[in-house]
C-alpha cells in the first residue's frame, strides 16, 4: 500500500474527535426531587438502552466517517497481488524499428542492443511464478515470439537473442494494442507495459487510435534510449522507378534510384548496384542539404523470367534507410509482326531486328500478307507475349494506311486494348497512296521537298520522348530532315512527336485502353528522310515496340519495408522464396502473408501465378526527430511515464510485489459517502424519538389534578422529578 498525500494519513488520530467530545460532553447526573413517579409507571424501561445502544452506533459511525474521508485525502494505492493467483503480469515492448540500429548515447552500443539489455534485466528481475511476454514494435517472422503470457523465463530471455534490426517503421498502435489484449487475457486482467524505444516521431508522434478504452488498469513506461548525433549527412532511398517499357532479353535499361538528403549539410555518397547476373555498378553523387536527386542504374537481362537488382548507398550517416530490392521480369523475345511486304516498309524490319534473331535487340521479325479473324481470337484474351494459335502474340504490329481497309479494325482496336502496340504507316509501293481513315486519324497529299525541310520534336516532355532521352541524352542535338512525308489529320487525344514545323504533324502516339497506338505520316526510308540514317530514328522505332509496361507492372509489387503485400488472392496456398536480401521462407494463405521487415527481392508463387515483391527501405527512420518531454503523444490521455533509459537502473523497483495499480480513492469516498448517510438516519431516528417523550401522554389520558386543578402534561413534570 502506498499513499500518494501522506499528510493526511498523519492526521488519522482525529478520527477520535467524537469520542473526545463524548466525553468531554457528558451530561452529569442529578437529583431532581418530584412530587410524585405515578406518571412514569406506564415508560417502558427498554427505551433507555435502545437509547444507549443508538447513541454508541452514532459516535462509531461519526469516528468511522472522519477516517475514511482522511484515508481517501491521502490517496492510497494498491500495489500487491489482486488477480487470480496473485501472479504479475508484464508485457516488454522492443522498438526494432530501423532508427534503432543507430549508435546510442550509453557508449558503444547500439539504441537496439541497450533495449535488449534493458528488457533482459527487466525479465532478470521478476519473481519466478511472474508472467511475462514481448513484443515488437516491428513485427518479425524471423524471431518466433510465445503467443501469450508465460513464466517460461529462459524461453523469454532466447527470444531477445533472435531480435536483430529491421529496415522499416514500426507501428505503435498495433504493438500497444498487442500488449494490452496479453495484459487483459491474464489473470490479474491488467499489468504493467515497459516499452524500450528511442520515441522517434515516425512512430510515436502520431495521435492514438482508440487505445484508451483497452488501458483500463494497465500502467505504461518508456525507457527513452539516447540517440548519438550522426557523424555525417543522411541520404536516404525515397522510390524506385521500373523501366516504363517492357522489358526484354539482351536490352539495356536502367532503372531509377530516388534519393533525399535529409540532413542540414551537404553529403557524398557512393551508390553501388549489384544484378542477378553478378554485374556490378558504381557511381558518385553529391547532394546538397534537402536535396531531392535520382540516379540511374544499368541492368540487362538474358533470358525470360524474374530478374532482380539490388542498389545500396554508402557514405552517408546512417546504414537503415539506404538499401532497395528492386524485382523486374523479363519477357524475353518480343515478336514484331508486319502486316505486308518486306519492300512496303523500307529500313524498319532491319531497325527493330538488325540480326533478324533478335540477338541485339530482343525483336524478332514476322510478315503476314493477312489476318483471318480465327487467328486474331486468341488476341483478344491473351496477353502480350502470350502463346495462341498461330505461335506467340506480337508486342507490335505494324501495318500500312493502305492495309487498313482490307483488316476487321475493330479486332485490331481489341488488340490494341488488350496491350498490344500498333504503328500504322506509309506504304512505299508505288500507287499506295490510297489511306484509310482509323479513330479519327488519317493522311493528307504528300510533300515533297528536294533539299529537305527541317524535322522538329514536338511534346518535349512527353513520356515517349522522356525514355529515349535516359538512353541517348540530349534527343536535339542531333539534326533531322525530311524529304518527303505526308501530313497528319490527328483528333483530339493524340499527342503530337514528330513535325515539320508545329503545323505539320508526321508522328503522333494515342494510349488505347492498356496499349499505344503510333500513326506515321513519314516512311522509314532514306528516301523520306534522314531518320533511318540516325541513331535517334533506330532508337525511336525500337521505343514503339516496347512501349507499354502493362505486363511488368503485373508481375511486380513495390513495397517499403514495414508493409503487407495486398492484391494477392487471399485463399491462395502461397509459397515465398527469397531471391535476394534478407532469407525469408514462408508457406501459407496469401492473405495471412507476413509483413516484410527488411529489404530484398521475394517471389511469390501460388499454383501457376508468380509475382515478384520488391521492398526498399523506410525512409522515415533515418530522420534525427523524436519525441520530448513526458508525453508521448500515441498514446494521448493514457496513463504513462517518460524515464531516460539507464543501463544500471533496478527494474525491481517497478514491479517488485505487485500484479496491478489499483487507486482506493473513489473506494473510500464511496465508504464515507455511505457512512454519512446512516449516520443521519440514525440521528433523525433519535431526534424524533426524544419529541415524543418530552410531549408525554395528554391532558385528557392523565386525568390528573394539579393544586390549581389544571391537568399536567409530562413535559411539565420533567423538571420536579428526578433522573431515571
Amino acid at each position: 500500500m502506498i499513499f500518494g498525500a501522506l499528510p493526511f494519513l498523519y492526521l488519522l488520530p482525529l478520527a477520535g474527535l467524537p469520542i473526545l467530545f463524548h466525553l468531554i460532553l457528558k451530561q452529569k447526573k442529578r437529583t431532581v426531587v418530584f412530587s410524585t413517579l405515578m406518571f412514569f409507571h406506564r415508560v417502558d424501561p427498554k427505551l433507555n438502552t435502545r437509547r444507549r445502544i443508538r447513541e454508541w452506533l452514532l459516535l462509531a459511525l461519526r469516528v468511522l466517517l472522519i477516517a475514511l474521508i482522511l484515508l481517501a485525502l491521502s490517496r492510497p494505492t494498491l500495489r500487491s497481488a489482486v488477480g487470480r493467483g496473485g501472479k504479475l503480469s508484464l508485457v516488454a515492448v522492443i522498438d526494432n524499428s530501423g532508427s534503432m540500429s543507430a549508435g546510442s548515447t550509453n557508449g558503444d552500443l547500439t539504441k537496439l542492443e541497450c533495449a535488449k539489455e534493458g528488457a533482459r534485466k527487466l525479465l532478470s528481475s521478476l519473481e519466478p511464478d511472474a508472467e511475462a511476454a514481448v513484443v515488437l514494435l516491428v513485427e518479425d517472422s524471423a524471431v518466433a515470439i510465445p503467443e501469450s503470457l508465460s513464466a517460461d523465463r529462459a524461453g523469454l530471455l532466447k527470444c531477445l537473442d533472435r531480435i536483430n534490426p529491421t529496415e522499416a517503421t514500426g507501428a505503435a498502435h498495433r504493438a500497444l494494442s498487442r500488449a494490452f489484449d496479453l495484459l487483459h487475457g491474464s489473470a490479474a486482467e491488467g499489468g504493467v507495459v515497459h516499452v524500450f524505444t528511442d520515441l522517434q516521431q515516425a512512430e510515436w508522434a502520431e495521435s492514438p487510435k482508440r487505445l484508451e478504452t483497452r488501458a483500463d488498469r494497465i500502467r505504461v513506461s518508456f525507457h527513452k534510449i539516447g540517440t548519438a548525433p550522426p557523424a555525417h549527412a543522411n541520404v536516404a532511398v525515397t522510390g524506385v522507378e521500373l523501366p516504363e517499357q517492357r522489358i526484354l532479353a539482351g536490352q539495356p535499361y536502367q532503372v531509377g534510384f530516388s534519393l533525399r538528403n535529409t540532413s542540414d549539410g551537404p553529403a557524398e555518397i557512393r551508390i553501388n548496384s549489384l544484378d542477378s547476373r553478378g554485374e556490378r555498378s558504381t557511381q558518385n553523387l553529391s547532394l546538397q542539404k534537402q536535396e531531392i536527386a535520382t540516379a540511374r542504374l544499368p541492368i540487362t537481362v538474358n533470358e525470360q523470367g524474374y530478374h532482380w537488382l539490388k542498389a545500396w548507398i554508402e557514405g552517408d550517416g546512417f546504414a537503415a534507410d539506404n538499401t532497395a530490392g528492386i524485382g523486374l521480369f523479363c519477357e524475353g523475345t518480343g515478336t514484331v509482326l508486319f502486316l505486308g511486304q518486306p519492300r512496303e516498309f523500307g529500313m524498319l524490319p532491319v531497325a527493330l531486328c538488325p540480326s533478324g534473331r533478335g540477338q541485339l535487340t530482343g525483336l524478332v521479325t514476322e510478315f503476314t500478307s493477312s489476318i483471318d479473324n480465327a487467328g486474331w481470337a486468341w488476341a483478344q484474351v491473351a496477353g502480350p507475349g502470350a502463346a495462341g494459335p498461330h505461335g506467340p502474340k506480337p508486342i507490335l504490329l505494324v501495318t500500312t494506311w493502305s492495309r487498313l481497309a482490307g483488316v476487321n479494325q475493330t479486332e485490331i482496336t481489341q488488340y490494341v486494348e488488350g496491350g498490344g502496340n500498333l504503328l500504322v504507316v506509309p506504304s512505299l509501293l508505288p500507287g499506295s497512296d490510297a489511306a484509310t481513315a482509323w479513330l479519327g486519324a488519317g493522311l493528307r497529299t504528300r510533300e515533297a521537298y528536294q533539299s529537305g525541310v527541317r524535322l522538329a520534336i514536338l511534346s518535349h516532355e512527353a513520356p515517349f520522348w522522356r525514355q529515349i532521352e535516359q538512353g541517348v541524352g540530349d534527343i536535339g542535338a542531333e539534326p533531322l530532315a525530311a524529304y518527303a512525308f505526308c501530313p497528319l489529320d490527328v483528333p483530339t487525344g493524340f499527342t503530337p512527336l514528330l513535325g515539320v514545323g508545329t503545323k505539320k504533324v508526321i508522328l503522333a502516339h494515342k494510349v488505347l485502353g492498356q496499349g499505344h497506338l503510333f500513326v506515321s505520316g513519314l516512311a522509314f526510308s532514306p528516301r523520306w528522310s534522314t531518320l533511318p540514317l540516325s541513331g535517334l530514328g533506330v532508337v525511336m522505332v525500337q521505343r514503339i515496340a516496347v512501349a507499354g509496361s502493362s505486363t511488368d507492372r503485373a508481375h511486380v509489387l513495390p513495397l517499403v519495408a514495414g508493409e503487407r503485400p495486398s492484391g494477392l488472392p487471399g485463399e491462395s496456398e502461397t509459397q515465398l522464396l527469397s531471391l535476394c536480401g534478407a532469407a525469408l521462407e514462408w508457406k501459407g494463405r496469401a492473405g495471412e502473408m507476413p509483413p516484410f521487415p527488411r529489404t530484398g527481392v521475394y517471389l511469390a508463387t501460388a499454383g501457376d501465378q508468380k509475382c515478384c515483391i520488391s521492398v526498399r527501405a523506410s525512409p522515415k527512420e533515418g530522420e534525427y526527430r523524436f519525441v520530448d518531454g513526458a508525453n508521448v503523444p500515441a498514446l494521448g490521455s493514457i496513463s504513462h511515464a517518460v524515464v531516460p533509459f539507464d543501463p544500471q537502473a533496478d527494474y525491481a523497483q517497478y514491479h517488485a510485489g505487485q500484479a496491478r495499480v489499483r487507486e482506493l480513492y473513489i473506494p473510500l469516498l464511496l465508504l464515507a459517502t455511505l457512512a454519512a448517510l446512516v449516520e443521519g438516519l440514525l440521528g433523525a431516528a433519535r431526534v424524533h424519538a426524544r419529541g415524543v417523550f418530552r410531549a408525554g401522554p395528554s391532558s385528557e389520558s392523565l386525568r390528573g389534578k394539579g393544586v390549581h386543578g389544571t391537568p399536567y402534561r409530562l413535559l411539565r413534570l420533567w423538571p420536579l422529578g428526578r433522573r431515571v
